[in-house]
């Protein structure tokens, strides 16, 4: 019983984790990626399931154009980038 409930408190968990990443995308990403990470107005690439580690590093130190982004939830943001097809 209790591997059962720890499972669905994981569960629940990587769910918000999930929707609070997207929900950060979308606020604070989607106007130069797009709201599915195909490509915005600012990046026409696609950064759709890139590595999760990579949309990180990126978010933290900039690449090319895109300076570094103060985003309190950056990981949960990477996870879900990651997790796009």
């Amino acid at each position: 019983m209790t591997r059962i409930l720890t499972a669905a408190l994981v569960l629940a968990f990587a769910t918000v984790a999930q929707a609070d990443g997207a929900a950060t995308f979308a606020a604070k990403c989607k106007m130069c990626h797009g709201a599915e990470g195909a490509g915005g107005a600012m990046f026409k690439g696609s950064i759709k399931g890139k590595k999760e580690a990579d949309v990180l590093k990126v978010i933290n130190e900039g690449k090319g154009k895109m300076k570094p982004v103060k985003i309190d939830d950056a990981a949960a943001v990477a996870k879900y980038v990651s997790s796009l097809k």
